[in-house]
């Protein structure tokens, strides 16, 4: 019996140090990724601005993003000769659909707001995860395309569930991956990094690919960034809308 307890007290051991030392390997692998990208420079932006094109379907999509603390984020895009708006004030969330029937901003629904709120976060959820709310655990490593990858699980505080995936010799980010719906079934979606640039000390993604069963659906190239230019907090102000007289 006291054999058996003793045995039982070395494994609750043995699982303490194993746990502890993949935190602190997790820990270490995150640090690495902070450094090689240099986003603890990003506390120092107050505003961010991106130009550039979306390809999808065979065609091109010219689009703006605008970025302000705190939480503020404003998309604009060209399609076929009319403007697609996006924006988040930091609280709620306004939308221009021309392909809609209404050229009438309208309010944002719950799940896109959501998504928006995560869009304006400018460093991403990985920098100061556990301030946000969220929980990272390090599922190992992964081959992409003859490359190591760490696999790292992130559960958002909203719920939602990401994997990223870090290379393992850079620690600059590869890819991330996440459920979606389309038409009410799951699959996975993946957003693939590639053509980094230092801006402003930062290394950042110029291209970001987005696959759906393996299959690349649309195209993000950025052409131009801009940090901390001045921006006014009325672009992110849902316009009134002038009622019209009969």
């Amino acid at each position: 019996m006291k054999k058996t307890f003793a045995l039982l007290l070395i494994g609750l051991f043995l699982a303490s140090i194993a746990g502890h030392a993949q935190e602190m390997k997790l820990d270490d692998i995150l640090n690495s990724y902070y450094k090689a990208t240099g986003i603890e420079k990003m506390k120092d932006w107050t505003t961010v601005k991106s130009t550039g094109k979306t390809v999808a379907q065979g065609m091109e999509f010219p689009f703006t993003l605008t970025m302000k603390r705190p939480a503020k984020i404003r998309v604009e895009a060209e399609v076929q000769g009319s403007k697609m708006i996006q924006c988040f004030d930091g609280t709620a969330g306004w939308n221009v659909i021309p392909w809609s029937g209404s050229s009438a901003p309208q309010d944002m629904t719950p799940d896109e707001i959501k998504n928006m709120k995560e869009q304006a976060d400018i460093e991403g959820p990985l920098y100061h995860w556990k301030e946000k709310g969220h929980q990272v655990e390090l599922l190992g490593k992964e081959d992409m395309e003859g490359s190591s990858a760490y696999k790292i699980k992130i559960t958002k505080a909203n719920g939602d569930i990401d994997n990223y995936f870090l290379d393992a010799e850079s620690f600059i980010l590869l890819k991330t991956s996440s459920k979606i719906k389309i038409q009410g079934n799951e699959t996975e979606s993946e957003n693939l990094y590639t053509n980094y640039k230092d801006i402003n000390g930062v290394m950042m993604p110029l291209t970001i690919s987005t696959k759906i069963k393996e299959q690349t659906v649309s195209q993000v190239v950025i052409d131009k960034t801009e940090v901390n230019v001045t921006i006014n907090d009325s672009i992110f102000v849902k316009p009134a809308v002038t009622p019209v007289k009969k």
